[in-house]
């Protein structure tokens, strides 16, 4: 595999590129498939864990302008990506308090196992590990007979239909 950093060097530098380098490594076939970009991560200038933990207040408001500036410089260390992509992508408001967001991550995981439980209660091969391969129902809501999964009875609600006839297109196998 070559990484980041022999990259950097066919694009003229490799400032801020080794500590990057484990994080997206590259194989030797695939170099020549890399687009070129503009954005060059920097020494001290990306979002360092450092960085993003000091932009909490006390009490776990983000400064998201602080943080907003620091990404547009140097980009998010991969280290903190996920963190970073939950505020930016809405999913917590950066006026809310440590409390908040672990009350609401609390209530999306209960969601979820609500949601999957349902599934699984639908389609039982949810949540076993098997790829759904072809279609489980057909398009007036009966099941399909097989050996690898089996819908108890026909299906008359038009969402749940339309979530069925896609889990194999979609690659849904036991989450």
């Amino acid at each position: 595999m070559v990484g980041l950093a022999a990259i950097a060097e066919l694009f003229g530098g490799n400032a801020g590129i080794e500590e990057l380098e484990s994080f997206y490594p590259i194989r030797r076939d695939c170099l020549a498939d890399i687009p070129k970009t503009r954005f060059r991560p920097r020494v001290g200038k990306t979002l360092s864990a450092r960085r993003w933990h000091a932009a909490f207040s006390e009490d776990g408001h983000l400064d998201i302008e602080k943080v907003l500036r620091r990404i547009q410089r140097g980009g998010i260390h991969p280290s903190i990506k996920g963190f970073v992509w939950e505020f930016l992508l809405g999913c917590f408001d950066p006026n809310s308090t440590f409390d908040d967001r672990n009350q609401l991550r609390e209530q999306r995981r209960e969601r979820y196992a609500m949601w999957k439980t349902e599934c699984q209660n639908m389609v039982p091969v949810i949540g076993s590990g098997k790829y759904i391969t072809r279609p489980i129902i057909t398009d007036d809501g009966q099941p399909i007979e097989g050996e690898d999964c089996h819908v108890t009875s026909a299906v008359s609600d038009k969402k749940v239909a339309h979530w069925m006839l896609f889990l194999h297109q979609i690659g849904m196998y036991g989450v």
